[in-house]
């Protein structure tokens, strides 16, 4: 499993706000079926790979249809084989620790 944390930037839009471009993204996330959670400079999202990242595609790529330019997408992957964690049990040890 992966845990993959995503930033997809509009660029050239006309505003300096995005906010309609995130809320379009978490749309088609939530229609994903994939866990997620939004946080203030991205959003992260747990499962499979190959399927979190043509999600990522769908987004990039729906970024051009709402009018943007230009688009920048980070993408950092966490993937672990020896054991499963997820999004939660990776911050609560932190905490706890």
């Amino acid at each position: 499993m992966a845990i993959v944390d995503i930033s997809v930037v509009p660029i050239g839009t006309g505003t300096p706000s995005v906010s309609n471009f995130v809320k379009e993204a978490i749309e088609i996330i939530k229609k994903s079926g994939l866990k997620y959670q939004v946080n203030p400079m991205g959003t992260t999202i747990e499962g499979d790979l190959v399927k979190i990242l043509d999600l990522v595609k769908v987004i990039h790529q729906h970024y051009f249809v709402l009018g943007a330019q230009r688009i920048l997408t980070t993408i950092r992957i966490d993937e672990r084989i020896d054991k499963y964690q997820t999004m939660e049990e990776k911050v609560k040890k932190v905490i706890e620790e």
